[in-house]
């Protein structure tokens, strides 16, 4: 089961890959959500405890939240996309049932999260806002100051949604071990 949902995801990778770079938006591909569903899925695939709980957290903290206010403010997104967004947090929850996710993984996470803003300086452009290493998000920009100061409280909004997330997983763990 494991392996079969991690190969499902590599070819909605797959396939997602191909129409960002036909589209000219291959740089989006360094999107958090993107590259922990990689993670996910290699760890699938691997049997990788690390990399299951990490990109678990990942897509249900912070991926799935966010693709649905993106979508939901009016951005576009792809069968594929939609596919590999609402079945990554439900394939990486079957796998690691009955678990609890550990402490450092909210850290490592956020630690992901801040070499892929880094990446996303060097390697994309400015007008594709990936990982929001530009400014913040484009709905919100008006509202909301540019550099250090956003950054610093998108990393306390992340720490505390991806901190929640585990809190909530392992209150439920233990609900049901009982």
């Amino acid at each position: 089961m494991k392996r079969a949902g991690g190969i499902y995801l590599m070819l909605l990778l797959v396939i997602l890959a191909v129409q960002k770079t036909q589209d000219g938006l291959a740089p989006e591909l360094l999107w958090m959500c993107h590259v922990t569903s990689t993670m996910l899925a290699l760890g699938l695939v691997a049997n990788a405890a690390p990399l299951i709980v990490t990109g678990l957290l990942c897509q249900g903290a912070i991926a799935l939240p966010a693709y649905v206010l993106h979508v939901a403010a009016g951005g576009h997104t792809s069968p594929a996309s939609f596919l590999l967004h609402a079945s990554a947090p439900v394939l990486g929850a079957l796998a690691w049932r009955g678990k609890r996710i550990p402490a450092a993984v909210p850290w490592v996470a956020l630690a992901i999260y801040q070499l892929l803003v880094a990446l996303s300086q060097a390697c994309t452009p400015d007008s594709m806002n990936v990982n929001l290493a530009f400014r913040p998000w484009d709905p919100l920009a008006g509202l909301l100051p540019s550099g250090w100061p956003i950054r610093a409280l998108n990393l306390v909004l992340m720490l505390a949604q991806l901190h929640a997330a585990r809190w909530l997983w392992n209150r439920a763990m233990r609900t049901t071990a009982s």
